[in-house]
């Protein structure tokens, strides 16, 4: 199935990420795990949500490309600053986050493209 994301969808799908991300990382500082065993879960998650519900190429390499980026950037970034888990959950959430939005965004803009062209 290939349809572009609304906005409240993608809203709903990135409050879910942080809803996973923040307590997700609570438990692994709890547990005292340095990993970071909650963003593969989470990439997961919206993977499947890619696969089964908005499967446009373009626009799902364009995510993943950029969430990856800003996840690496960010743990860099805010680790010296907050600590292992702090940094790890912001870092976490705000992939997901640019994630989806760049998967709307993109999604939304070839879809406008291609009704335009007919």
């Amino acid at each position: 199935m290939r349809r572009s994301v609304s906005w409240s969808e993608a809203a709903l799908v990135a409050a879910a990420c942080w809803a996973i991300s923040v307590p997700g990382y609570a438990v692994s500082a709890a547990l005292d795990e340095p990993q970071l065993p909650v963003a593969p879960f989470i990439g997961a998650g919206l993977v499947q949500w890619f696969w089964a519900r908005h499967r446009s190429w373009p626009a799902g390499f364009a995510a993943g490309f950029l969430g990856a980026a800003v996840l690496f950037a960010l743990v860099d970034i805010l680790r010296p600053e907050l600590g292992r888990y702090v940094a790890d959950a912001l870092a976490t959430g705000a992939a997901a986050t640019v994630s989806v939005a760049v998967l709307t965004l993109v999604g939304r803009v070839r879809e406008h493209r291609h009704a335009a062209a007919r």
